[in-house]
């Protein structure tokens, strides 16, 4: 398969996980639940495969990704407690789109094209179209969920400066969850941390954990052939899958959101676009 192929399975698959986390008043616990089941499945993947060593240089960017990852999750976590699963997911999926590319020029000059601009404007547009304004719109907090949106880009980045200075993909996933996982229960309180164990047995959350390692492990292979910002606006047709799910399960927005989510579409498409020419 190539960069595009994986990419583009990882967003499916990253939508399927967040869908089975959206566990209605355990959100925090159950995308913490995830992330750990996750990371004990990818420690079975590596000891089958045992593929090289991590080096000192690859240290700080996995470190990244690792404040990313714990971020994410807790971010995601609060939004979800917030929101709905539809405009969450979509507003913060799109919304890394945009802080992408500040981070893409700290860590590796690389400069967003004139279209890369205008689709970050049409984001922009459609994220304040989906902001909730009656009592019967589908409900979003839009604060933490652009801080998940924030946290993709930099956990995006930490990732494809690992793989670029060559770290083992599996290696580089587990390095970032030993260091998210004990930072996130230092500060999710003990309430979440005893409902870990009861979640990550449950099958709906062990599903959740292998569709998230899966999803984490074809975007590091699809990061190590193409440009950060490039595999995130294919990897991020998931918010296509992702408000799809949530209408599946019933969810239901207004038609002023659904105004906004044309717009968000658009600028996701427009993203699309430049990767294409790209």
């Amino acid at each position: 398969m190539n960069a595009f192929q994986l990419a583009l399975l990882s967003g499916l698959f990253h939508a399927a996980w967040n869908a089975l986390a959206k566990t209605p008043g355990r959100e925090r616990a159950a995308t913490l639940a995830a992330l750990i089941v996750s990371g004990v499945g990818a420690a079975v993947y590596w000891a089958l495969t045992r593929p090289g060593r991590l080096e000192v240089v690859h240290a700080p960017w996995i470190a990244m990704a690792g404040v990313g990852e714990a971020l994410y999750v807790y971010s995601l976590g609060m939004a979800y407690g917030r929101g709905e699963l539809g405009l969450t997911y979509s507003v913060s999926r799109a919304a890394a789109l945009v802080f992408i590319w500040p981070f893409s020029l700290l860590a590796f000059g690389t400069r967003p094209s004139l279209l890369a601009l205008a689709a970050t404007v049409v984001v922009a547009l459609g994220i304040v179209g989906t902001r909730p304004r009656t009592a019967g719109s589908s409900k979003l907090h839009l604060g933490w969920t652009l801080l998940t949106g924030a946290a993709v880009a930099l956990y995006h980045t930490g990732y494809k400066g690992a793989v670029d200075g060559g770290a083992p993909r599996v290696l580089a996933f587990l390095g970032a969850v030993s260091i998210s996982v004990p930072l996130l229960l230092a500060v999710v309180g003990r309430e979440v941390r005893a409902q870990l164990v009861p979640l990550a047995r449950h099958p709906r959350l062990l599903a959740a954990g292998v569709l998230c390692a899966a999803s984490f492990l074809l975007m590091l292979e699809a990061l190590a052939t193409a440009e950060s910002g490039r595999i995130l606006g294919v990897r991020n047709a998931s918010v296509g899958f992702g408000l799809a799910i949530a209408v599946w399960l019933g969810e239901r927005l207004d038609r002023r959101q659904w105004l906004g989510v044309a717009v968000l579409f658009a600028g996701v498409a427009l993203f699309g676009l430049e990767q294409a020419r790209g």
